[in-house]
């Protein structure tokens, strides 16, 4: 069972964030936590209207409707962790993909560019390892 412990947290959020950085979607990053006080999501919420203008063909306007939109405060792109079966699950807003789950090696270096990979594919960005 891999431990998420804040040094590999800290390496895979330094491969993401240029990701999402590049993506210029106004993305801001958090920590989401249990009650224990333990990490267990690593969490990218976007700015909705830059979103939007940056990927009209999103349909994340159509996904939540004329009526809701407005009302939408952030568009959000989650790295869970599941240390118990050693691996991640990522979930992207705003692109009707089924969750993804990528197997994990503990090694913070390796699961963050894959991690970042990912994320740069489904956004249309560079990786920061290309």
């Amino acid at each position: 069972m891999i431990t998420f412990d804040q040094s590999w947290i800290d390496q895979v959020c330094a491969e993401c964030d240029p990701v999402f950085a590049a993506a210029d979607v106004g993305s801001v990053r958090q920590l989401v936590g249990d009650a224990d006080g333990g990490t267990t999501a690593l969490l990218w919420e976007a700015d909705p209207p830059r979103f939007a203008d940056r990927y009209p063909d999103s349909g994340i306007i159509e996904t939540y409707g004329p009526d809701q939109w407005p009302g939408v405060h952030c568009i959000d792109y989650w790295v869970h962790l599941e240390s118990d079966r050693d691996r991640v699950r990522l979930e992207f807003e705003g692109w009707n993909l089924p969750a993804l789950s990528l197997d994990v090696s503990g090694r913070a270096a390796r699961d963050g560019a894959e991690i970042a990979d990912t994320a740069a594919r489904i956004l249309g960005v560079s990786s920061p390892r290309t």
